[in-house]
């Protein structure tokens, strides 16, 4: 098997990197005394304030919002933003308790974050949060272009009376704004703070000067075992979607299964690899050239891959089904079985469609052979949770947009131009 790329920044994480970035270089030009410090600052400052609204759109338009990201982008704000208030302070422009004021909120709605994530919770941010921080960059955009137009000797022009003199007005309005916010903040999420003031009740000491013999123990508890979903498929397949080298599930539905056929029934499962009923020769060649046939049907089982579903569609049509040649490593033999398959009563012919975001865990979980494993059915439980184990997806976020939603648009009722054909299979 060919190793795969290292995951790398998508594009809306880029901007943010490079966000921050252009904060050291804005820092860097204002903490030194030449003729244009304050206009480079001011270019440099407008242009970092931009990529704040574009890689937001862009993660939203592209379906790019990353974990990542979400970490990245509010850090890279709160540094641009603050570190140009101060730099401000020190030029003199900038009323400096305002910046205290603005500063101890940030730090208090950071404390309060990480109050939440310590009791498991995750807090959205308010729109009126973005409405403080486009108020901050209003204020220092104000008062770095009044420092400009005085580094051009353009301090008596209208414009530079006008800014100066209501620069301060900006900051009451950033001051006010930034306040409320924190305050509409702190009071939609007081029963954290209520919460976090109630000390854990102690556990009594009890003391004796007589040593206690040892008393009979309790038996413990019985510990509940985790459980998770988890959907067999013939292991190359596993393998594929575990490489990446494919992105979709198609099934039909086993014996066990009744004449409802399959039902997806999960939107996360593991990827339980199968041999029983695997056939080889209803694969495409491209799969078995690159993935070992495994004989042995009784070994242990691995799990390393679980999959998350992203889109569900039932393909009624074969022509919807043909569509899809390229995007899967099943040959056109096992699809047209599986598809006109209806011996069971009330069964119709058709596919059901799983795209789904593969991730691969760090350390895989071995698993022994068991009945409840076997049988001809779709779903199993394993005693296994992945809310544990560190796991990274197989396609990068990019790519995985592209693919999918060309996959979408095959199955449309409208066939795809051959300028939209799909992406050929990748290398396992």
């Amino acid at each position: 098997m060919t190793l795969r790329r290292a995951p790398t920044l998508n594009l809306p994480n880029q901007l943010t990197v490079l966000r921050l970035g252009m904060c050291g270089l804005m820092l860097i030009s204002l903490s030194f005394d030449w003729a244009y410090a304050a206009t480079t600052a001011l270019i440099i400052f407008a242009v970092a304030s931009l990529t704040d609204w574009l890689d937001g759109a862009i993660a939203r338009a592209r379906n790019l919002v990353t974990d990542l990201g979400k970490l990245l982008d509010p850090l890279a704000d709160k540094v641009l933003v603050i570190g140009a208030l101060v730099a401000l302070v020190e030029r003199g422009v900038a009323p400096m308790w305002m910046v205290v004021l603005i500063v101890a909120r940030e730090f208090l709605i950071s404390g309060l974050r990480q109050l939440a994530a310590a009791k498991q919770k995750i807090l959205a941010a308010e729109r009126i949060g973005k409405h403080k921080t486009i108020s901050q960059i209003v204020a220092i955009l104000v008062s770095l272009s009044y420092l400009s137009l005085r580094e051009f000797g353009l301090q008596d022009s209208g414009l530079a009376h006008f800014l100066a003199a209501s620069q301060i007005w900006f900051y009451w309005i950033a001051l006010i704004i930034t306040v409320l916010s924190g305050a509409i903040y702190f009071w939609k999420n007081a029963n954290i703070v209520n919460e976090s003031l109630v000390a854990a009740p102690e556990k009594p000491v009890v003391k004796t000067e007589m040593p206690i013999a040892p008393a009979a123990v309790a038996p413990e508890t019985e510990s509940v075992t985790p459980s998770a979903p988890a959907f067999k498929e013939w292991e190359a397949i596993v393998e594929a979607l575990g490489q990446g080298a494919q992105i979709v599930i198609l099934r039909k539905g086993g014996i066990a299964e009744g004449r409802a056929g399959f039902q997806a029934k999960h939107p996360k499962f593991w990827l339980f690899p199968t041999r029983f009923h695997q056939q080889w020769e209803k694969t495409k060649p491209e799969l078995r050239r690159l993935i070992a046939p495994s004989t042995d049907a009784g070994k242990d089982f691995t799990l390393q891959y679980f999959a998350e579903v992203t889109d569900a569609v039932y393909l009624s049509t074969w022509d919807q089904v043909g569509r899809l040649a390229d995007a899967h490593f099943w040959s056109e033999e096992i699809l047209r079985e599986r598809f006109g398959y209806h011996d069971r009563p009330g069964m119709e012919a058709g596919l059901h469609l799983l795209i789904v975001r593969v991730s691969k865990i760090n350390l895989p979980h071995q698993l022994k052979a068991a009945p409840a494993y076997e049988g001809c059915k779709s779903w199993i439980e394993v005693p296994v949770d992945w809310s544990k184990d560190i796991a990274a997806h197989v396609v990068r976020a990019e790519e995985f947009a592209t693919r999918r939603s060309r996959i979408l648009a095959a199955v449309a009722t409208v066939a795809v131009s051959s300028s939209g054909s799909l992406p050929k299979i990748a290398a396992v």
